[in-house]
């Protein structure tokens, strides 16, 4: 029970610690990140690499999601700009993996301890910039709490047993669903994803199938936040929850096979992970950027004439 509940801390810590991340950012940023959306999403190409660039900076897919479609409800950025940002924003969310199986959250400590001095002894004017530093480091101290407790708590008989049962791609695929929409966040999932193959708790193959059930799930997260914001926001999370219905079919019948091959070519385990999920995200998100003007004729109608 003691090892059972420090990894719950852990989680609930990196949990709190991405979405304060996240909140410093967007708060520093202000009008100026939603300037930007609405000046660099002319076209689509230029929209998604805004998009994937704001999930990079903000650790969160969620929080661009919800953004860009508070923009497109009132009306400050057309419903087809608003999409692409937002299938960009599942592309720059890889970016948490790779710095995790890179192992590179042992700079939780350094980016801590920066940040806080930043914030206490800075100028007055510069302080709020040390906020952000401090947050990020926390989210690496957090991983590596994670990491710490997964250790011994993957020995334990109720995890292998628990282990045996998610056996299966289709139960794998409905827990990180699931566990996406409970925790609001797919970085997590997939955060705690590479630190449970690396620690030898899930198996790379099944691994693969979890990282594409939060994707799957970070869409109805979505579409569950969009019921506050509006019926244009409601239709975007529709139409990016569908996109991801779509990749999930593309990986089933095709990516999957290629992906496996990949994967035999990378020894560590935590970074087979990270590969997986950048190939899941950057095949659906390029081929829904091609496929775009064909796509968007056909969803036009669904989208009133005003938001276009």
């Amino acid at each position: 029970m003691e090892i059972l509940f420090s990894a719950v801390a852990a989680v609930m810590l990196y949990l709190h610690s991405l979405r304060d991340f996240a909140r410093e950012v967007t708060t520093l940023g202000g009008e100026r990140l939603r300037g930007w959306l609405r000046t660099l999403t002319g076209n689509r190409f230029m929209g998604a690499l805004t998009g994937a660039t704001f999930a990079a900076l903000v650790q969160s897919s969620s929080v661009v999601n919800f953004v860009t479609m508070g923009l497109a409800e009132r009306r400050a950025l057309p419903m087809r700009s608003a999409w692409t940002v937002m299938i960009g924003a599942n592309v720059g969310t890889t970016v948490t993996a790779w710095l995790i199986a890179f192992k590179l959250t042992a700079l939780g400590p350094v980016l801590m301890t920066a940040g806080g001095f930043w914030s206490l002894l800075a100028p007055q004017r510069l302080r709020p910039y040390g906020k952000p530093i401090f947050h990020f480091g926390l989210i690496f101290l957090a991983l590596e709490l994670i990491r710490s407790t997964l250790l011994p708590l993957a020995q334990t008989p109720e995890v292998l047993a628990w282990r045996d049962n998610l056996s299966t791609p289709p139960l794998a695929l409905a827990f990180g669903a699931c566990l996406t929409m409970l925790v609001q966040s797919s970085s997590v999932v997939v955060g705690m994803t590479v630190l449970s193959v690396a620690g030898g708790l899930l198996a790379p193959e099944l691994s693969i199938w979890v990282v594409v059930g939060a994707n799957l799930g970070t869409g109805w997260v979505a579409l569950a936040t969009a019921w506050s914001l509006g019926p244009f926001a409601r239709r975007l999370a529709t139409f990016n929850a569908g996109l991801d219905l779509c990749g999930l079919a593309l990986f089933a019948v095709a990516m999957q096979h290629a992906v496996l091959p990949l994967l035999g070519m990378v020894a560590e385990p935590g970074r087979k992970v990270a590969l997986a999920h950048s190939a899941f995200n950057l095949s659906a998100s390029g081929l829904a950027l091609l496929l775009l003007p064909w796509i968007w004729s056909r969803l036009e109608k669904f989208v009133p004439r005003e938001a276009r």
